[in-house]
């Protein structure tokens, strides 16, 4: 059979080693089966030499496993496969031929388990699952149903031509997802009648509930983002309310969850070549990115395998292209640094070493390419302005500041889930100085670690915004004082900042190239 079938494993081993003896004994197809960094590990590879088992040391999540998978794949054809499903090879063959017979492009079995007819979603379809709605509106209503990811079988061209799954879901709503993608492209799916067996969420009926109402509650906020307009996103901030008050994701492995945002495949390429030597492997690394089509993204999928790639179509700004690598962190500590920044191995631990449970945000020492201090933190006056701190005393290990700078900046996880992410309102710049008066409101701190350091190129992306730049700082510190200072303080300090705002407005003038005869 032209099938590339690909197992993904997390924590049920007994559960996956029956499904190998009574479906793939003697496979002598293309078989892989990628864990997903399990503490409950396979120890029965030996028995089956055919069969490619992969180790991952991080669970990246589901979507990503099946990226993963996707750079190994021979076939024409490619099944996604749960540990939990059982289907002969024969019932496998019936599933191609389904596909074939009736030209589609995928095709999943179509389970009789209620469980496994879920719409694709809609505010409509949530309201009647998560709300007393569900009373009113039967299931039978929804025509369009979700292609399901536990047992899919998809055209590899059409799987690559997509981009593969959407890696900013780590677990859940990214079947729903792709299956969305499928029709609005065009795309033909279906489901096939058969007696295939799934036994359905082995991997975490173990888990705590809470844990998982994080995780399902975080990718459906995900879903609603990319896909719903204001309406349809407030809807699901309301149901998701009820069930979770996280922002990210849980806590799932040590080390920091890095994002680097990007709109430039020159700078990205510049930045991996200059920095991936210094990727530590207990960092995970998130690249989200504006500048790489979905077919083209394979190609860095393959040279760097261990990096989380994020494609969006439209860059919104940094706030935020950061925040959707940021609600898919599952590391200790939350960081993002520039894709114009010079890194070293040492700099996540350095900072680490100085956090404490009050630490809302921490930067290193941000250098200059000549090895000048940029900054080390950055005070606010109340004016509206935000100058570099530039000299300190280098004999303590860390002190505090008014705001971090962005450029390279780790942030606690217990603080972003207490004061929220980046404000997407500021699009790009002062959206740090924002978050960091927030993180102090509520009670963290804004340090600066004085043994870790990077180098800042500066401005590699932004450098041609001209009058554009002025722009977002003129209405950028608006919010700032806005959202930050209180009246008296306003009022107090109200001449200053209309001197301030004015130098702004001066610039934008100064930037509008006006031509001449």
């Amino acid at each position: 059979m032209d099938i590339s079938i690909f197992i993904i494993h997390w924590n049920t081993p007994q559960i996956l080693e029956s499904q190998l003896q009574k479906c793939f004994n003697g496979f002598k197809g293309d078989l892989i089966v990628i864990d997903n960094n399990s503490t409950d590990k396979i120890t029965f590879q030996h028995k089956y030499p055919n069969i490619t088992f992969i180790q991952n040391n991080k669970n990246r999540g589901f979507a990503f496993a099946c990226n993963q998978a996707g750079t190994h794949a021979k076939g024409k054809w490619i099944l996604f496969l749960n540990p939990d499903v059982e289907l002969s090879q024969s019932q496998l063959n019936q599933l191609r031929l389904y596909a074939e017979k009736n030209d589609l492009d995928a095709v999943s079995p179509d389970f009789t388990d209620n469980n496994y007819r879920k719409p694709i979603p809609s505010p409509l379809s949530l309201l009647a699952e998560f709300t007393p709605f569900k009373y009113l509106i039967p299931k039978t209503f929804f025509t369009s149903r979700t292609l399901v990811g536990g047992c899919l079988l998809i055209k590899k061209k059409v799987f690559i031509d997509l981009g593969g799954y959407d890696e900013r879901f780590f677990l859940w709503f990214e079947d729903s997802d792709l299956t969305k993608r499928f029709i609005d492209c065009g795309y033909k799916i279906g489901f096939a009648q058969s007696n295939i067996v799934h036994s359905g969420g082995a991997s975490f009926k173990k888990m705590d509930t809470q844990y998982k109402r994080d995780i399902f509650f975080n990718s459906l906020d995900v879903y609603a983002k990319k896909h719903f307009t204001y309406n349809g996103q407030f809807v699901v901030s309301l149901i998701k309310k009820r069930y979770s008050k996280n922002h990210i994701l849980p806590h799932i492995h040590d080390g920091s969850s890095i994002t680097v945002a990007n709109m430039s495949v020159g700078i990205l390429e510049s930045f991996l070549k200059t920095n991936f030597s210094f990727f530590s492997e207990r960092d995970e690394f998130i690249i989200v990115t504006s500048a790489i089509t979905d077919k083209d993204i394979w190609a860095w999928r393959q040279k760097y395998p261990n990096i989380r790639f994020i494609t969006i179509v439209k860059n919104m700004g940094f706030a935020h292209t950061v925040n959707i690598g940021f609600r898919v962190s599952t590391g200790a500590y939350i960081a993002t640094v520039n894709d114009d920044t010079v890194l070293n191995n040492e700099w996540t631990g350095r900072c680490v070493s100085c956090l404490d449970d009050k630490t809302g945000s921490i930067n290193p020492v941000i250098k200059q390419s000549d090895g000048s201090v940029e900054s080390a933190g950055i005070k606010i006056l109340s004016i509206g302005k935000a100058q570099p701190t530039k000299e300190f005393n280098k004999e303590v290990n860390c002190f505090t500041t008014d705001a971090t700078n962005a450029a390279a900046v780790l942030y606690s996880r217990n603080a972003l889930n207490t004061v929220g992410l980046f404000d997407e309102s500021f699009g790009s710049y002062l959206e740090d100085i924002d978050l960091s008066l927030q993180i102090h409101k509520a009670g963290y701190k804004n340090i600066v670690s004085t043994n870790a350091s990077i180098i800042h190129i500066g401005h590699q992306s932004s450098k041609n915004f001209g009058a554009y730049k002025n722009y977002l700082d003129f209405k950028n510190w608006i919010l700032v004082i806005a959202k930050n200072w209180g009246v008296i303080k306003i009022m107090k300090n109200l001449p200053q900042i209309i001197i301030e705002r004015g130098k702004n407005l001066s610039g934008i003038v100064k930037s509008i190239n006006i031509p001449t005869r």
